[in-house]
């Protein structure tokens, strides 16, 4: 405490120079922890449920020859060890075979995008609302709980079911203010009066690519009555739904793979002949039948992560420059200190100190001034993520980010603070006690 009171002392009795080396380490330090919180949300951070690692997702690899699927919502990927065409994206009756029979699994659930919703709320048209389609054992299976009301089963996730939905933390406090009386509401989706059952908790975002944060999740049975112009959902050959599952106990993804691969390629073969057009020729081929892959599903699905991995990674290096270059100038500026301060220090020196003492409290200066310019950068990094979305660095305006400033980020920037004051610092310091006392 008293090398830090000292420090602080020497530090105010020069404030033309702490206030440049602090603005320059707040700069560096908080551009690295701006941008490390979107690299954080975007390609690191697991989903907020139970066991994350359990999970995973299932992905189709087409053959070389054709798409068995004949229409549908294929996200157009391509698979990275192969180089072929890949989806996550399965017909409805895969989806049901899939759940029949997953002995590595313990749970088989769906989820879909929810394209032209429109919503009423006490008869006024809601904007930007988005929707999702989900199975009734998919908060179940993520291992979600509510944290208002319930999520939603598989008794409502029937034909006959009335229709509900569940609503995500920030909807619920944008649009209804965090009251609790939101249970048991009607609201229309695409005129059809839904009531809501719960509440999702507060950073749970769904299982879709990241960025895509549904509003609303309404059960997957009843896709026909929300959007009637889609009966061609209901076809074999008509692929569109996300699966994912939560591996048994001791069981592997290469397992669940194995234990379902031969249900989905009989399945698909089905939906392609059941497919087939009156007028199609006789001779036409069956396209290769494609292979399934279980990936990890701890962050849902990947895609745009994928898409995006290496541009995130080459702006985190030119951060990283921008840093560097803010250490090299506060220890030019150190270098230049401690040659106005070679008297002092050699006083230090001849008195007694020894030059392990003399650079403890020199670098405690140094640790001082990163401290203050990480405190000043944290500050600065937490309104800079509002400009990084708002300078919709993905092209889009439907990509939806908190850049949480959450433990891993802190971590990283206390990491970043100790290693800025150990390369500005340290070898000034060194420098400092070479001194001769004789001259």
């Amino acid at each position: 405490m008293n090398d830090v009171r000292l420090a602080a002392r020497q530090l105010m009795k020069s404030p033309g120079f702490t206030a440049v080396a602090l603005l320059s380490l707040a700069l560096g330090i908080g551009a690295n922890t701006a941008i490390f919180s979107l690299v954080n949300d975007f390609l690191l951070r697991s989903l907020p449920v139970r066991n994350p690692e359990e999970l995973v997702l299932l992905r189709t690899i087409e053959g070389a020859r054709g798409r068995m699927s004949r229409a549908g919502e294929n996200n157009g990927s391509v698979d990275p060890a192969t180089g072929r065409p890949a989806s996550t994206s399965f017909s409805l009756l895969i989806f049901e075979r899939l759940r029949a029979q997953h002995s590595a699994l313990t749970d088989v659930f769906a989820f879909a995008s929810f394209s032209q919703v429109n919503v009423l709320i006490d008869g006024q048209p809601e904007v930007n609302a988005s929707a999702q389609l989900v199975s009734g054992n998919y908060h179940a299976g993520l291992g979600v709980p509510a944290l208002v009301g319930r999520t939603l089963t598989p008794d409502d996730d029937r034909a006959a079911a009335a229709p509900v939905a569940v609503i995500s933390f920030r909807y619920w406090a944008r649009r209804f203010g965090g009251a609790t009386d939101v249970l048991g509401k009607t609201i229309q989706v695409n005129q059809v009066p839904t009531a809501i059952v719960g509440v999702t908790p507060q950073g749970f975002d769904g299982a879709m690519q990241a960025g895509e944060s549904p509003d609303i999740s309404v059960p997957l049975a009843h896709y026909l009555r929300f959007q009637p112009d889609r009966a061609g959902r209901a076809l074999p050959s008509y692929w569109w739904i996300r699966v994912m599952g939560r591996l048994a106990p001791g069981a592997t993804p290469e397992q669940a793979r194995a234990s379902l691969e031969p249900i989905f390629q009989q399945t698909a073969r089905e939906g392609w002949l059941a497919g087939r057009m009156p007028d199609s020729p006789a001779d036409e081929q069956m396209p290769d039948t494609p292979t399934l892959a279980a990936d990890p599903g701890g962050q849902g699905e990947n895609d745009v992560r994928r898409q995006f991995a290496r541009p995130l990674q080459i702006l985190m290096g030119l951060v990283i420059l921008v840093l560097a270059a803010a250490c090299a100038n506060v220890a030019n500026l150190l270098l230049a200190r401690a040659t106005a301060r070679r008297k002092e220090i050699a006083l230090r020196l001849a008195l007694g100190a020894s030059p392990g003492r003399v650079i403890r409290q020199l670098f405690t200066e140094s640790l001082l001034l990163a401290v203050g310019g990480a405190a000043l950068g944290t500050a600065l990094a937490w309104w800079g993520r509002g400009l990084l979305l708002a300078l919709r660095p993905f092209g889009k305006t439907t990509i939806v980010l908190d850049l949480p400033l959450d433990a891993r980020v802190l971590g990283f920037t206390i990491a970043v603070t100790v290693t800025t004051a150990l390369l500005f610092g340290l070898a000034p310091a060194l420098r400092a006690t070479r001194v001769d006392l004789a001259a």
